[in-house]
């Protein structure tokens, strides 16, 4: 039997490393520190919470279609968003050090619940995105009323 008391305080030290990436944008600043704390922060919680994409693309596609479609659509379209999600944490974390921006909009899986999730570019840098798509600011697809 393996003895796990070692690992007790992983946990809250991985919970505390990610609630102080996804702190705002304000409060973070915008040097290299801060984007590449935030993609940490992305990365962890994208690879580790990728599996909530299977309720809220149910209740998605509950509200945009019917409850039957949205139990059966919205499962399968939850797994794929499940995959996309996690892959898109690991490849963060993989290019840890490239300030990218996330490429599941948005950024975490708990942010704008009740809209679909969507993919951006892959290995878009920081320095190539206009003023209004930094890190953590949303994209003109992702205001209220579009």
């Amino acid at each position: 039997m393996s003895n796990h008391r070692g690992h007790k305080w992983h946990f809250p030290i991985l919970v505390l490393i990610a609630s102080l990436c996804t702190l705002p944008p304000v409060a973070r600043g915008d040097d290299y520190a801060s984007r590449t704390l935030h993609k940490l922060g992305t990365g962890l919680a994208n690879l580790t919470l990728g599996w909530v994409e299977i309720p809220k693309s149910m209740i998605a596609t509950t509200n945009q279609t019917n409850v039957l479609f949205g139990i059966s659509g919205g499962l399968l379209k939850g797994i794929l968003h499940t995959t996309g999600r996690t892959l898109a944490g690991a490849l963060d974390l993989l290019t840890l050090p490239l300030p990218t921006r996330p490429i599941a909009q948005p950024a975490f899986v708990w942010q704008r619940f009740d809209t679909e999730t969507r993919y951006g570019p892959v290995f878009a840098l920081e320095s190539d995105a206009s003023p209004g798509e930094r890190i953590g600011a949303p994209h003109s697809g992702d205001r209220p009323g579009r």
